[in-house]
């Protein structure tokens, strides 16, 4: 079995549009970190919200036949 783990944000821009962004990472990135950086973004009003998930997939790997 392969593990990955995703980072996803989902971000609500000021026109209302939604953008995410999925990212595979070695490790979750601190919670601190993403939540001072997002609402840094929002104070300065380049973005409405925001709201982010770190968790792992796994995939079966299977053989070519």
């Amino acid at each position: 079995m392969l593990m990955k783990i995703v980072f996803l944000v989902v971000i609500l821009m000021p026109d209302g549009e939604l953008r995410s962004k999925t990212t595979i990472v070695d490790t979750c990135p601190s919670v601190k970190v993403i939540g001072d950086l997002y609402t840094q973004r929002m104070n300065r009003g380049e973005i409405l919200d925001w709201n982010a998930s770190c968790f792992p997939m796994n995939f079966e790997m299977k053989e070519a036949t």
